[in-house]
């Protein structure tokens, strides 16, 4: 597998999307937004995506040039439309405005619809919590790319709708939860899947419901799917899922899911809590501080060298990364290549 600079690939990814049509200014901060996730290791929503995107911008799906419009602009929020822009723009956006509603009200909630594939949506938390707020986000695909079952059903009914949350710490990065509510993403799927590799097991079933490590299976004809969060007690992880799909979809006009939704398009509900107006920054970020070395302190399991908590195997990884350089699928960097020729674009050199 080819393995690049970081700056390299993030160099590519933009160049391709500008090449795609989109603008300058904003191929760069998808593009910024794609390699921040391969070097926190969700290669699920890195450089990979750039081939759907560029798919969608030629077939219509994606406006490469829409920006938020803001709907409305109430007290304690506001309503963003997405113009059918590329989603890591858009939820930048509106996860900026949502900090700027907060420190005006003390709370933002920001709902986006009519806006692509928002990517890996701990980014957008953490912004806020770098600005020393709370962040919650929590994202559906506008009741399209249904591919999760229910529990004990046996037809896909939801989409892998994730959430994150945030919170600065003192003296240290913030902890970010970053999670989708089925035991896998879609993205991670597509990533065996474009790899030629088996998923691992519990993460999907076939089109009648046995379990299958066979990826290619998510998108055959009839489908597989995805399973919900906790196996044996999935149904918390579909009772969550269904829950968000009524904060990120049906809240946000973007949609719930339905029969003969189509994707793509992404529901987005973000919120910034300001909380200097319930405590002292200061305080609060020790205390999380304080709760965070306690876990640190834990006893850990045979095997465990320590405890970590939500947010410091990605800090792990980038670093490592950032040293080692990214790896790209061979499959994966074909079909770059592809869009690299058609495009006009001098590949990187390898690392």
């Amino acid at each position: 597998m080819p393995t690049f600079a970081a700056a390299d690939l993030e160099q590519l990814a933009s160049q391709l999307l500008q090449g795609a049509g989109t603008p300058p200014e904003l191929a760069a901060i998808v593009a910024d937004h794609l390699i921040e996730a391969n070097l926190a290791g969700h290669d699920s929503h890195g450089v990979l995506r750039v081939l759907q995107y560029v798919d969608f911008i030629q077939n219509g799906h994606i406006k490469p040039a829409g920006k938020a419009r803001v709907v409305e602009r109430f007290t304690a929020g506001a309503v963003i439309d997405g113009s059918h822009g590329l989603g890591q723009v858009i939820g930048r956006e509106a996860t900026l405005l949502a900090i700027e509603i907060a420190r005006e009200c003390g709370m933002g909630g920001v709902t986006v619809r009519n806006c692509h594939h928002t990517g890996r949506i701990g980014t957008y938390t953490l912004m806020i919590a770098e600005a020393g707020m709370i962040g919650m986000c929590f994202v559906n695909s506008g009741g399209g790319a249904q591919a999760v079952l229910p529990f004990g059903g046996m037809k896909r009914r939801l989409s892998t709708n994730p959430i994150s949350i945030s919170a600065p710490q003192a003296d240290g990065p913030p902890l970010v939860v970053d999670m989708s509510t089925t035991v896998a993403p879609e993205g991670k799927v597509r990533a065996k899947y474009q790899a030629g590799k088996p998923a691992p097991d519990g993460w999907l079933v076939d089109s009648e419901g046995r379990p299958t490590n066979d990826a290619s299976l998510l998108y055959a004809d009839p489908p597989g799917a995805l399973v919900p969060l906790g196996g044996s007690v999935g149904y918390k992880g579909y009772c969550l899922a269904l829950m968000i799909d009524i904060l990120a979809g049906v809240l946000t006009g973007a949609g719930g899911c339905a029969p003969d939704r189509a994707y793509p398009g992404d529901g987005l509900f973000v919120m910034a809590i300001d909380i200097a107006r319930f405590q002292p920054l200061a305080d609060f970020s020790q205390r999380v501080r304080d709760l965070a070395e306690y876990m640190h302190a834990t006893p850990t399991m045979p095997g465990v060298d320590r405890v970590l908590v939500p947010g410091e195997i990605e800090l792990q990884r980038k670093a490592a990364l950032l040293e080692s350089g990214l790896y790209v699928e061979d499959g994966t960097w074909n079909m770059l290549l592809v869009l690299c020729e058609k495009f006009g674009v001098t590949p990187p050199a390898e690392k």
